[in-house]
């Protein structure tokens, strides 16, 4: 193509310039283009495995959350049974301690009628045992019931006519229970 100025030809050469042009901004864009999905999609894919990441993550930590949760259930269950053991033993070993007290006061109760000081024995008795029930303890009285070396503590034996071998005859001191728990066996005299 020639160079002229005359009007026709410049329409001619900018047409074709035109005409070129969009092909090659075309082309261009088209490569452009092609660039630009490729890095979008390489973004998209990056970010996918960002998001499963993360997920992988997010699973983790509420599978640690929630195995926390359950230990710390676990925690404060097993607090709970210690608190109770230990009250428990706190009590027996109190109740324990009072027994011979309690004893002793039996056997004054044991003394002559009409005694005023045993009345305020036997009162004091009473409201004791009362005390101690509600605690829990419970008395063992044997008498006549077959022996059970468990909850009984034979310290003589002698023939008995028309009681069973190996039963208690006579109870020399109480035994006492707490909750199912042997807190002192009853002191017991055994038939032959």
């Amino acid at each position: 193509m020639s160079k002229t100025t005359t009007p026709e030809t410049e329409e001619v050469v900018t047409e074709e310039q035109i005409a070129e042009k969009p092909e090659q901004k075309k082309s261009g864009a088209s490569v452009k283009g092609a660039k630009s999905n490729k890095k979008d999609d390489q973004q998209t894919k990056k970010l996918l495995e960002e998001i499963e990441e993360l997920k992988k993550k997010l699973d983790e930590l509420n599978d640690l959350y929630q195995r926390m949760l359950a230990e710390y259930a676990n925690y404060k269950r097993r607090t709970e049974q210690e608190k109770e053991q230990l009250s428990g033993f706190v009590k027996a070993e109190t109740i324990k301690a009072l027994l011979p007290a309690l004893d002793n006061l039996g056997r004054a109760a044991e003394a002559p009628p009409g005694d005023e000081y045993k009345e305020g024995v036997v009162m004091t008795i009473r409201q004791l045992d009362e005390l101690l029930k509600s605690l829990g303890l419970e008395a063992i009285d044997p008498t006549g019931q077959p022996f059970n070396p468990e909850i009984h503590h034979a310290v003589t034996r002698e023939d008995a006519e028309g009681v069973e071998p190996d039963t208690v005859t006579e109870v020399y001191q109480k035994g006492y229970r707490l909750g199912g728990r042997i807190l002192r066996p009853a002191m017991v005299k055994v038939a032959n």
